[in-house]
């Protein structure tokens, strides 16, 4: 009889990072649209799309990405021989100087839903984690692929690039729905996305501070979001 895995211990560092990048990954993400959603109800048009996700891609992404990278390094500097004080602190430093950068609360919130979504897949998947029983119980999205991404020993470049592309890919999934087209033509737009931040990729992966988190924020795109939490007639949450 065919058992029932009990954990996902000993998966190389590639092949979590291919899951994570995965859309099909059972953590929530299919309820964000990176903001397109409630730009094109606000009056975007669709021939301004690409410049959408670029702009998204070194505003917004690589905040969350300077976050992630920053927890991985603090958590796998920390260890597990700590006492976990070291690594609370950090915790809670890098979530406040993350929150500041991402004015929105209603951005600020799907962020939180999503991170609890993809702990709650960590934890079944490593349940013996301690990295990420550290996290609290609302830790943002940015902060678990961090912890995640510790835990799987992924590099910090290869980190970088995955919060980038996984932002972009969502936008051009939630396109093809609100939207529909080539889909050929919104993966290109993944992919110009993601070269289009390739310069600032070493850059981020190598912070170590929460406030050398990148802090361009897209005001706009961040309004736009607000003003959709208050609209009952949608298909994604943001």
């Amino acid at each position: 009889m065919l058992q029932s895995p009990t954990s996902a211990a000993g998966a190389a560092a590639q092949t979590v990072g291919l899951m994570l990048a995965d859309s099909r990954l059972p953590s929530g993400g299919h309820v964000s649209s990176s903001g397109l959603e409630p730009a094109l109800m606000a009056g975007m048009g669709r021939d301004q799309v690409e410049e959408y996700m670029l702009v998204r891609a070194r505003t917004a992404a690589l905040t969350d990405a300077g976050a992630a990278a920053v927890i991985r390094h603090g958590l796998l500097e920390a260890g597990q021989n700590e006492s976990g004080q070291s690594s609370a602190e950090l915790l809670t430093r890098t979530e406040r100087a993350w929150a500041a950068r991402t004015p929105s609360r209603a951005a600020r919130q799907i962020a939180s839903e999503l991170g609890r979504g993809l702990l709650r897949l960590a934890t079944s998947l490593w349940p013996d984690a301690a990295i990420l029983r550290q996290l609290g119980t609302a830790p943002s999205r940015p902060v678990v692929m961090g912890a995640v991404a510790a835990h799987a020993q992924l590099e910090a470049e290869e980190l970088v690039r995955l919060v980038v592309y996984d932002d972009a890919a969502a936008a051009a999934a939630a396109l093809l729905k609100l939207d529909p087209g080539d889909p050929a033509e919104a993966m290109i737009l993944v992919l110009q996305t993601c070269a289009s931040v390739e310069d600032r990729v070493a850059g981020v992966a190598a912070l170590t501070e929460p406030s050398d988190i990148p802090s361009s924020a897209a005001v706009q795109m961040e309004d736009w979001i607000e003003h959709h939490a208050h609209t009952t007639r949608r298909l994604f949450r943001a």
